[in-house]
């Protein structure tokens, strides 16, 4: 059976923190996904990473402090979010395989809205596309779920992937490098923000229908491309590494530390110069969340459009020695997720309840 998170924040709550008051109301949905992007952001208590856009959307909606995915890998989790189905159901455990394979029949969030009569659009990435690879195709997407869809292609992707700096060169592709870089360039946009226009765009062009619209940005994913301004938030003696006991590993499995040896062996100020490049990233995609938040509130778009901030993961920044995903850590394992619902009675507040990506389709088809 499946649980809503409305339906889990009834119970024993004394508020109900996804409740509207006008019963019967059609709502757009406007659906953010960042990739890779852990819980450390301002609005969950971090010090230094600066993302007043995220931050913003927090306050004036729901932030869901124990949120977490179902499979700490891209494909894997974006299917089970999109499908409703856990990965034992799906059968999609890596990066390979496309879900039409293994449950042809399966209905889509997209799709759910697209066959009752919503415009359906996506722009950038929502099912898995590899990265830096696919950036500008269409990756492993699923055309039954979409009315429209925007590849973007930016100047991270065809100009600097061959000039970034990275710090694991041995190993297979920067999809999965240590791997960053600042860009000068002030005029040629990002893949990212090239993602951003084309959505508002769309929110322009469809804001009179209903609507289910995704942006699917690239960012904080490797290599951890931004702007130098994003960089410059981010003076990297204030950049540290985790701090831990060092005889805390030894309490943990040796299956368990996937990176080996220990932050790959690489100098702990490289590590900081890295970590301080995922922050850019982040705050860098801040900025296009802001931007969207912005043309919601110009088109007054907000007074009927849920907003859904979500990651597919989290991401590992040194933590136990280990750095990315595909961890059972609490740092991969649990993700950003915040909702936003027009005149909703909870808004502005915090659930501390356990919930799950999984949770999000049956929610938003209940609202």
């Amino acid at each position: 059976m499946k649980t809503t998170l409305l339906s889990i924040l009834f119970v024993g709550m004394a508020f109900g923190i996804l409740t509207h008051q006008a019963e019967g109301r059609s709502f757009n949905v406007l659906f953010i996904a960042a990739d890779d992007l852990n819980n450390q952001l301002g609005c969950y208590g971090d010090p230094l990473v600066k993302s007043p856009n995220i931050d913003r959307l927090a306050k004036s909606g729901v932030r869901f402090d124990r949120a977490y995915n179902q499979f700490p890998l891209c494909n894997p989790s974006r299917v089970s979010l999109l499908t409703g189905l856990r990965p034992d159901t799906t059968k999609v455990w890596n990066l390979e395989t496309d879900f039409r394979t293994t449950i042809p029949k399966a209905v889509t969030l997209p799709q759910m809205f697209k066959n009752n009569g919503y415009y359906v659009a996506r722009v950038g990435k929502i099912f898995h596309y590899g990265v830096p690879r696919q950036i500008g195709s269409g990756g492993m997407d699923d055309a039954l779920s979409w009315d429209y869809a925007i590849n973007p292609r930016g100047y991270d992707k065809e100009e600097v992937e061959k000039d970034v700096i990275n710090l694991t060169p041995n190993l297979k592709g920067l999809g999965f490098a240590m791997a960053y870089l600042a860009t000068k360039n002030k005029t040629a946009p990002h893949t990212d923000e090239i993602t951003t226009a084309e959505t508002i765009q769309l929110l322009e062009k469809k804001k009179d229908k209903p609507f289910f619209i995704a942006a699917g940005y690239f960012r904080p994913h490797v290599p951890e491309i931004a702007p130098q301004k994003y960089f410059d938030l981010y003076p990297l003696e204030k950049v540290t590494l985790p701090d831990e006991p060092a005889e805390h590993l030894k309490a943990i499995p040796e299956a368990a530390l996937n990176i080996k040896p220990h932050n790959y062996g690489i100098a702990s100020e490289k590590l900081r110069e890295f970590k301080r490049a995922y922050f850019a990233s982040v705050s860098f995609l801040d900025e296009q969340v802001g931007q969207l938040l912005d043309a919601l509130k110009r088109l007054k778009l907000d007074q009927n459009t849920i907003v859904v901030f979500w990651s597919d993961h989290g991401f590992l920044l040194g933590e136990h020695g280990q750095w990315q995903k595909q961890l059972l850590f609490e740092e991969s394992a649990r993700v950003p997720l915040i909702i936003f619902l027009p005149d909703a009675k909870g808004n502005g507040q915090v659930s501390g309840r356990t919930v799950e990506l999984l949770d999000i389709y049956p929610t938003l088809a209940e609202l």
